[in-house]
C-alpha cells in the first residue's frame, strides 16, 4: 500500500522549505558582520547606519564590539547603540544594550576614549538601569576608571540622568532617533577635563 502527499500539504512544504532557504540566504547580520569590518571607513559607515536601523538583538553585539575598537567611528556606533537603547522599554527586566556597553566599559585591556564614550551612550540612552555602574566609574571606585575623561563622562551621564540638581540635558534629544538614521549625527568630540 502506497500512501500519496496531497497535494495542498506538498506545496505548503514546499513554501515552507523555499522561505527557509530564502531566510539562510539573505540573513543581513552575515553581510553587515563582514562590511563593519572592512578596511574602508564608507563601508564600516554604511554598515553602522544598517545596524542602527535593523530591529535584531545579533546588530547590538556588532555596534558593542565595534564600538570598543573602531577608533574612526565610534562616535558613529555611539549614536547607534543609543539608538537601540531607547528602544528597550523600561518595563523590560533587563536592556541588552546598557549590558552590553557595560562590558566595554569595564573592560581594562579597552583604551579610555572608547570607554569614556560608552558612558556616554550610557548617559545619552536615559535609562536608570545604568547609575550602579555610573556611580560606581564617577567615584573612581570601578578598576582603572579614575581616568580623569571617564570619571567626567560617568558623572555627565549621572547627571543627564537626573543624579544632580542642576541636571543635564541629552546630546540626542529624545526622540531624535525616533525613524530610521540615513546618516550618523554629529556628536561632541570628548575632551578630558582641565586640569585642576
Amino acid at each position: 500500500m502506497t500512501h500519496r502527499a496531497k497535494p495542498g500539504i506538498v506545496v505548503a512544504v514546499g513554501i515552507i522549505f523555499v522561505g527557509l532557504m530564502a531566510g539562510c540566504a539573505v540573513d543581513p547580520i552575515e553581510e553587515l558582520s563582514r562590511r563593519i569590518e572592512s578596511p574602508r571607513a564608507t563601508t564600516r559607515e554604511q554598515a553602522i547606519i544598517a545596524l542602527a536601523n535593523l530591529r535584531d538583538g545579533r546588530a547590538i553585539e556588532l555596534l558593542s564590539d565595534a564600538l570598543a575598537k573602531d577608533e574612526e567611528l565610534h562616535d558613529n556606533v555611539a549614536v547607534a547603540l543609543v539608538k537601540h537603547g531607547r528602544r528597550i522599554p523600561v518595563a523590560r527586566e533587563t536592556n541588552p544594550v546598557i549590558e552590553q556597553v557595560s562590558k566595554v566599559v569595564k573592560n581594562t585591556h579597552i583604551g579610555e576614549q572608547f570607554r569614556a564614550r560608552a558612558l556616554w551612550v550610557l548617559g545619552e540612552i536615559g535609562d536608570r538601569r545604568s547609575k550602579p555602574l555610573l556611580q560606581e566609574v564617577a567615584a573612581g571606585a570601578l578598576a582603572d576608571a579614575q581616568k580623569p575623561i571617564m570619571v567626567q563622562q560617568a558623572v555627565e551621564a549621572l547627571e543627564k540622568l537626573g543624579f544632580d540638581s542642576a541636571g543635564r540635558s541629552y546630546e540626542l534629544p529624545m526622540g531624535s532617533l525616533a525613524e530610521d538614521l540615513e546618516v550618523i549625527r554629529q556628536i561632541s568630540e570628548m575632551k578630558p577635563p582641565p586640569p585642576t
